[in-house]
């Protein structure tokens, strides 16, 4: 069997990994998680023309909300009042659904399904456009206080507002970690709970306001002097505010990479951003003091056109944002503060040559000193809401819910094309006196070579953390997970089988293999990454092959192939426990079925560690051997007619001298009926504590449908026991 494979990453390596992919844990990519529910957009339906090239169609789905002169939902709408345009060609919509908010949304499922309309066509059918919201706390341009209120305000909407199946996901910038997605949109939203209870406040980096305040107060007085010395910091403000100006312009760059990369999200996005906002006077200038003595600022063209271009991908890509200004809880200055440090040093006077001067350290700050501004105008130019007081969250979070609460999902067939151009969507209703707001356009999709850093980060946390992904629908592969006997430690085995019809559309030369281990509170305890060529595969099954040293406990596994070139991808998962190792007596492991079959390719991640440390030199062919050119590992479903089966079993021996262990097997059918199993011993090997058995197993006839197989372990001179269990599904 051949050993060699793709490289495993060292710890740093992967912790750099964990934190830049998936950080939810990311410990997202939680992306990445246990999975979570996105719906799919598109439903991809293909004919044939004879003689000619295949054709493909795709349904496009759109979320309108549609208001009274009041701003009240209108509820009553039908099908045939709507009227869609693409691209200036009118549409025939063929898929219909009311989406209404009648109170407070229910924490469980609904007992009755929405109303829905079939479409006149019969492809598959899509789930549901669910809503999307994104929490986004800032801790670049926020303060203490105001992240606790952001925390509490985004708790309060997870327990009170979000409903059962709206997709949540949770977004943080700091300076120095940046843009950090930590949850993708998920509908399990206990998951977004914790990641918030786990920000940290530390991750602020200062406050804006203060240092802008401190600008232009010196551009209006001058420097403040200390019996005669002025200090080096202020003496140089511009050097401190382009540094704030740069923090701006990290924010307003991430923020457009991350709109670009949601275009292909299906649906409305629903961003909550929690800040005091970019100070409006770094992007658009101002004037300070009187006429004579005052200072005037141009501002930056630069952050100005930069952020022009952010709100407008925000509005491509169908976000709106809704604005929560934390200002409100920054902490009073004491109002004789400033008097007592420029007044009593002689730093500032109040009358000069030029008259009266405008005080620039007034409570009631010029709101060009605060982001007000820049949250109003990003609030407004994507069609959310702006919300100047954060003490009122709750008030305004209602608000929120019953904006988005009520909508309509209308769908229509267009021909599909991959070459990412933008198309006009105008969507209108026949009734007058109505207000319509959707979605002002699309774009198609694109090649994968042609995604950004980010747009490929977003496709990796879609493909890891859903179990169905909005990008595209996965390849076949096939996970088991076996509880390894190796080392004094617990040690998991995760073995993957990638069939040749799933290599066949890897083509790339460049394959990337992530396998990611979550704990039963869904944190990331293990991540791994390879790369390898699967075009020198084609052909043949590939079994690949990760493990890792865990604790004991339940743990979900979750392994994506992607193509670096191309963007297919398989993902697998699977869930093992992982128990400790007796001390005394026996303990059967999971069984590794085997079928006959050979030629196929082996490839593991091996641990990283020196060469003298154990862990890192154990393979799961170690406590799992068979011989290649006869079988292969069986991972999926048996068909009809299999009368036998293959399994290596490990059982671990602590404490017994020269035992003598016997095995008994059966099986349980869905009913609960137990069907007796024949067993025939074919080799065993013992290696350590541990007795490997080759075992055959005579399954009879059994009929289509669910098993499984209990093995049952017993050592005849201490009558110690011990039984492992693995599922069979028999297909006709």
């Amino acid at each position: 069997m051949n050993k060699k494979g793709p490289r495993s990453l060292d710890p740093g390596e992967t912790k750099k990994l964990v934190l830049i992919t998936v950080s939810a844990c990311l410990g997202l990519l939680a992306i990445l998680s246990a999975p979570s529910s996105p719906v799919a957009q598109e439903v991809v339906i293909r004919f044939q023309k004879p003689l000619q090239h295949e054709v493909s169609v795709t349904l496009k789905l759109i979320q309108v909300y549609v208001t009274d002169k009041k701003g009240k939902a209108v509820q009553d709408l039908q099908k045939s009042d709507f009227i869609v345009s693409d691209n200036g060609q009118p549409k025939e919509i063929t898929e219909f659904e009311k989406h209404l908010l009648a109170g407070p949304p229910a924490k469980t499922a609904p007992s009755a399904p929405t109303e829905k309309i079939v479409p006149t066509v019969v492809p598959p059918q899509p789930q549901v456009l669910r809503r999307k919201f994104f929490l986004f706390v800032d801790f670049a341009f926020n303060n203490q206080n105001g992240i606790q209120k952001a925390k509490e305000a985004a708790l309060h909407f997870i327990d009170k507002e979000a409903g059962y199946d709206d997709e949540v996901g949770l977004i943080s910038y700091s300076t120095l970690k940046g843009l950090t997605i930590h949850e993708y949109l998920t509908i399990e939203h206990q998951k977004i709970r914790k990641a918030l209870e786990a920000l940290n406040v530390k991750d602020i980096a200062g406050r804006a306001e203060d240092v802008e305040e401190e600008y232009w107060r010196q551009a209006v007085e001058g420097p403040i002097s200390l019996g005669g010395v002025v200090s080096a910091k202020v003496a140089s403000p511009a050097d401190w505010r382009q540094e704030m100006k740069n923090q701006a312009q990290n924010f307003i760059l991430k923020l457009t990479a991350l709109a670009k990369a949601l275009r292909y999200v299906p649906g409305q996005k629903h961003f909550l951003l929690f800040s005091t906002g970019i100070i409006r006077s770094l992007i658009y200038g101002g004037h300070m003091g009187n006429a004579d003595g005052g200072r005037f600022d141009a501002g930056d063209f630069v952050l100005r056109t930069q952020n022009d271009e952010m709100l407008k991908e925000l509005s491509s890509a169908n976000c709106t944002v809704f604005t929560f200004d934390t200002r409100r809880t920054a902490k009073v200055p004491s109002l004789f503060t400033y008097d007592e440090q420029t007044f009593g040093t002689g730093g500032r006077n109040i009358f000069t040559a030029s008259g009266a001067q405008q005080s620039t350290t007034s409570v009631f700050k010029d709101d060009m000193l605060t982001g007000l501004d820049t949250l109003k105008k990003l609030s407004g130019t994507t069609g959310g809401k702006y919300y100047s007081n954060i003490e009122n969250y709750e008030k305004n979070l209602d608000q929120v819910q019953n904006l988005t609460g009520s909508y309509y999902v209308l769908g229509y067939y267009i021909s599909e094309q991959w070459d990412g151009r933008y198309h006009d969507l105008k969507v209108e209703v026949k009734r007058k006196g109505l207000e319509v707001r959707a979605q002002a356009g699309y774009f198609n999709p694109k090649p994968f070579r042609e995604f950004s850093d980010m747009e490929k980060r977003l496709h990796l946390y879609d493909l890891a953390l859903s179990d169905r992904p909005l990008f595209q629908s996965p390849l076949t592969a096939g996970m088991t997970s076996l509880s390894g006997p190796a080392t004094d430690a617990p040690y998991l085995f995760i073995l993957t089988k990638i069939p040749a019809a799933t290599i066949e559309k890897l083509t790339g030369s460049k394959v990337e293999i992530v396998s990611l281990i979550f704990d039963e509170q869904d944190n990331l305890a293990d991540l791994r990454r390879a790369e390898e060529n699967f075009a020198r595969h084609q052909g043949k099954d590939v079994f690949y092959a990760s493990s890792a040293v865990l604790q004991p406990g339940n743990y979900k596994c979750r392994l994506v192939i992607r193509d670096l070139e191309t963007g297919s991808a398989a993902v697998a998962s699977a869930k093992v426990h992982v128990s400790p190792k007796p001390e005394q007596g026996i303990r059967l492991h999971p069984p590794l079925l085997l079928v006959p079959a050979k030629n196929s390719v082996y490839l593991e991640g091996r641990l990283p560690g020196k060469k003298e440390d154990k862990a890192a030199r154990i393979s799961w062919n170690d406590y799992y051997p068979f011989d290649p050119g006869a079988f292969s590992p069986f991972i999926g479903e048996l068909r009809e007619g299999t009368s036998k089966i293959t399994a290596v079993v490990p059982c671990t021996v602590k404490g017994i001298p020269l035992p003598t262990v016997a095995y008994t097997a059966h099986l349980l059918n869905s009913a609960g009926e137990k069907i007796p199993v024949a067993i025939s011993s074919l080799n065993r090997v013992i290696k350590d504590d541990v007795r490997i058995q080759l075992l055959e197993f005579q399954l009879g006839e059994l009929k289509p449908g669910n098993y499984v197989l209990y093995i049952l372990a017993e050592e005849l001179t201490t009558k110690a026991v011990s039984h492992t269990q693995v599922p069979l599904i028999i297909i006709p």
